[in-house]
């Protein structure tokens, strides 16, 4: 996978950017690798943080009512695999980009590095996304809601998206390394429309509840549509919230990597990208966050 990659980069830069020549484009990259060896070890300490504390709850249960919750099956699995990124790819990413920078050559293979990148991230946004689909389920069909989300079926869930995505990073790796970026492109492309037309329709669902609670009501001073119009007003703040997060660490870095190779203000600016992969990074710090909003 191309994610992090600096090479292509790099190439595009020196035949776009003419003000980096020589010891200043050398001072460019030497700065460039520094300040994402130095961000990726506060980024990872937080990230393992936060996600542990959420698998730890978990597992603890102090109420006895988390295990036994699909919802709290999914938050786990994203807490799990967040977890991996802070504790084994952040800080394996800064010491990449250290060793770089103090001229030393790394120990590990760069694509095997954007190949774990790439898997990782892939599963955190389809496992968002699922815990998305699974509060839609809970809002728009309540009652069919127990029927319709189970424990099997989330475990089944979670085990597909992890060999899916395990299978896809190796059919690229061993035949499709031309077409690496416009596969990884397209899966992020889908799952954030579904995952923003999922946050629309629950606002919509909420809206509609409401409406319908207000037009069987005699006064408008009932306390079920008081209630119902403080919760659509609550989770509505809540949504938009979870949404512009989720689309703030994203769609920089996902936007600038769609258009790249057709813009030379972008290849001139290329480092501009490799800092952004540090925000893309930083949707799974805030994960444990929005998924505790979210339930």
């Amino acid at each position: 996978m191309d994610l992090n990659s600096t090479d292509s980069i790099l190439v595009n830069a020196s035949k776009a950017s003419s003000p980096f020549k020589g010891g200043g484009q050398r001072e460019l990259i030497y700065n460039i690798y520094l300040t994402r060896g130095i961000l990726a070890i506060p980024m990872a300490l937080i990230t393992t943080f936060s996600n542990g504390l959420v698998i730890f709850l978990f597992l603890k249960d102090p109420k006895k009512c988390l295990r036994s919750s699909p919802t709290s099956l999914l938050v786990a699995s994203l807490a799990f695999v967040d977890f991996l990124v802070g504790s084994a790819l952040e800080p394996t990413d800064a010491y990449y980009n250290l060793s770089t920078v103090f001229g030393k050559k790394p120990s590990i293979n760069r694509k095997d590095l954007q190949s774990g990148a790439a898997y990782l991230l892939l599963c955190s946004m389809l496992l968002f996304m699922l815990i998305t689909f699974d509060r839609h389920t809970a809002v728009s069909r309540p009652i069919q809601y127990s029927q319709r989300i189970t424990k099997k079926r989330v475990y089944l869930s979670v085990v597909f998206v992890c060999i899916y995505c395990a299978l896809l990073i190796f059919v690229i790796r061993k035949w499709g390394e031309a077409f690496r970026n416009e596969v990884f492109c397209g899966h992020v492309d889908l799952v954030l429309v579904i995952t923003t037309a999922l946050f629309g329709h629950i606002v919509y669902s909420l809206r509609r509840q409401t409406s319908k609670l207000k037009r069987l009501s005699v006064n408008s001073d009932d306390v079920f549509v008081v209630q119902a119009s403080a919760r659509e007003r609550k989770v509505t703040l809540t949504l938009a919230f979870m949404l512009v997060i989720f689309l703030a660490c994203t769609m920089p870095w996902f936007l600038m990597m769609q258009i790249f190779d057709y813009c030379k203000l972008c290849q001139k600016n290329w480092w501009v990208m490799k800092l952004l992969f540090i925000l893309f990074q930083a949707n799974c710090a805030f994960n444990p966050f929005l998924c505790t909003l979210r339930m």
